[in-house]
């Protein structure tokens, strides 16, 4: 009887964390004292990486100290290591691109879009200089500017969503 309650508590528990780690950190935040809105990694990312860091420790686990007892055990045994390496892979490259998306420090304000570029050196540009958009299949969505300058704006990130409509807008005021 105590495994099922300790079942229902620790599930209880973690389904808490999830709805409060993305109510937290999810959405659109509101501008900050200086009126600078941020992009920065949000709920996604949080979620993304606690799920991939939970689901490999327990599939190690399992496949480390459980094993199967079932007939095609070995064969289960096989398919869960590949699990656990796929979900491992998974996890580590999130953590890269959430790295990736707090270095890059973008910010805007009005008409001005701030960001830390990929050689460290820090840009700002006027929105209103943009030329283009360009949304490749994977990655991030690149904004253009009349220079050739390139701002990499992760689309995963709290208030991305806002900043592209904004550029968009600015593009192709018709749409």
């Amino acid at each position: 009887m105590e495994l099922d309650w300790g079942r229902h508590i620790v599930i209880g528990l973690v389904s808490a964390l999830a709805v409060f780690a993305l109510t937290t950190w999810g959405g659109k935040s509101a501008p900050d004292q200086a009126g600078w809105r941020n992009v920065r990694p949000g709920g996604t990312y949080a979620f993304g990486i606690g799920a991939g860091v939970v689901l490999t420790f327990l599939f190690s686990y399992i496949w480390l100290f459980v094993g199967s007892s079932r007939p095609d055990g070995a064969q289960q045994m096989r398919i869960l290591f590949w699990l656990i390496l796929a979900f491992s892979a998974g996890t580590l490259i999130t953590i890269f691109q959430f790295g990736q998306a707090r270095r890059t420090a973008m910010r805007w304000r009005g008409d001005t879009l701030a960001w830390r570029g990929r050689d460290g050196a820090d840009y700002t540009r006027k929105l209103s200089d943009a030329i283009a958009l360009r949304k490749p299949m994977m990655g991030p969505v690149k904004i253009i500017f009349s220079d050739g300058a390139e701002a990499r704006v992760d689309p995963y990130t709290t208030n991305a969503d806002l900043l592209l409509k904004t550029v968009s807008d600015l593009l192709d005021p018709q749409a």
